[in-house]
């Protein structure tokens, strides 16, 4: 036969409390462990997409950017940071190029970030393209009311004609 407390009993009222306590942390721990798995999750999908952009197996992405608001890229060596304002139906773009910093030093030495900037005007519904040697290029495209800019990060490809074409 098992013994149930009194509820109005001092040891009913702590093995209640006790109860509710243990339904809390269960409760708690569950939730917890559910954001845990969520977080990696999340960062797992996040360093998948990353690895495949980077690794040019995943079709270009636009990315959108409104005036004033900063996008960056590591295109190749180097990393860039660009932003655009509309000005008269322009969207003036201004891009800050520099070596990324894991690539700007051999090693011991202090890296040495020697920064260009580089400025466009591109009317609205046009684009322009910054390219780097390594085959690598960053698109930018003003929307027709130059009210946001969208930027596609992109591999270069090379095209040789066919032979038949060169001989006469």
């Amino acid at each position: 036969m098992i013994a149930i407390p009194d509820q109005h009993s001092t040891t009913g009222k702590a093995m209640q409390t006790l109860d509710k306590k243990m339904i809390r942390r269960g409760v708690i721990m569950s939730l917890a462990k559910n954001i845990i798995v969520a977080t990696a999750l999340t960062g797992i999908l996040a360093m998948a997409h990353l690895g495949a952009v980077q690794a040019g197996d995943a079709t270009p992405v636009w990315r959108t950017m409104k005036p004033l608001h900063a996008i960056s890229f590591d295109v190749g060596r180097k990393h860039v940071l660009s932003y655009f304002l509309r000005k008269e139906g322009l969207c003036e773009l201004t891009m800050m190029v520099t070596d990324r910093p894991d690539e700007a030093s051999d090693g011991d030495e202090i890296p040495t970030l020697a920064t260009a900037r580089f400025k466009a005007a591109i009317d609205g519904g046009k684009t322009a393209r910054l390219d780097t040697p390594e085959g690598k290029s960053l698109e930018y495209a003003c929307t027709t009311d130059a009210h946001a800019m969208s930027v596609m990060q992109m591999n270069q490809v090379a095209v040789a004609s066919p032979p038949w074409r060169n001989s006469k």
